[in-house]
């Protein structure tokens, strides 16, 4: 599977949902959950990347729906995918917790992610 690349100063989607990510070091990979989100904007979605006081979360049916759609096409799903290889337990990507969000808060839905 292709690992994506992520443009360089393009990190407020990694600062404000991304455990994993270390401010200064070489990261230009990028998750899956980070791909789908900026074709989304691509294609005139209005997301905020913005980190919201309150996390919204989805029912347990939407989330599965989003790690079908997200986790299943990325990259690093195999070896490197400390959500996946945990199970669930560890943190997700910062992609897919703001996916996760805006499918809680209702700005986004399952739908809008078919295709991308």
């Amino acid at each position: 599977m292709p690992v994506n690349k992520r443009s360089k100063g393009d990190t407020t989607l990694c600062r404000n949902f991304c455990q994993y990510y270390k401010p200064g070091r070489n990261e230009e990979l990028a998750c899956q959950g980070f791909v789908v989100v900026h074709r989304l904007i691509e294609k005139g979605g209005k997301l905020s990347q913005e980190r919201p006081l309150r996390t919204a979360v989805p029912d347990a049916k939407t989330a599965e729906g989003l790690k079908g759609r997200v986790c299943a096409a990325c990259a690093f799903r195999e070896a490197d995918c400390d959500f996946v290889l945990s199970g669930g337990t560890a943190s997700p990507c910062g992609g897919y917790a703001l996916l996760l969000h805006l499918l809680g808060s209702g700005d986004l839905t399952l739908e809008e992610l078919e295709g991308i």
